[in-house]
C-alpha cells in the first residue's frame, strides 16, 4: 500500500487534532535522504524550514506546518 497517500492522510488528520487543541505550529525532522517521508509531509501541509543539518540525533531537514498561515 506504499505510494497511496495513506501516510500523508494520517499525518494531516493528526495535525488537525493538534491544531484543534490550540497548537500554533507543528514540526518534524525527517532524514534528508528519506524522500518518501518528506513528500508525505509536504502533502500533509508541511513546508521545509531549513537546509539539511546535523543534529545530535543525526542528519535532519526541519519542516513546519502552521495552524494559520
Amino acid at each position: 500500500m506504499l505510494g497511496c497517500g495513506h501516510g500523508a492522510a494520517f499525518v494531516r488528520e493528526h495535525c488537525n487534532r493538534l491544531f484543534a487543541a490550540d497548537a500554533p505550529v507543528i514540526g518534524t525532522d525527517p532524514h534528508p535522504d528519506n524522500t518518501r517521508a518528506i513528500r508525505a509531509y509536504q502533502k500533509a501541509g508541511f513546508s521545509v524550514a531549513s537546509e539539511p543539518q546535523e543534529t545530535r540525533w543525526g542528519r535532519a531537514i526541519l519542516m513546519e506546518r502552521w495552524r494559520h498561515r
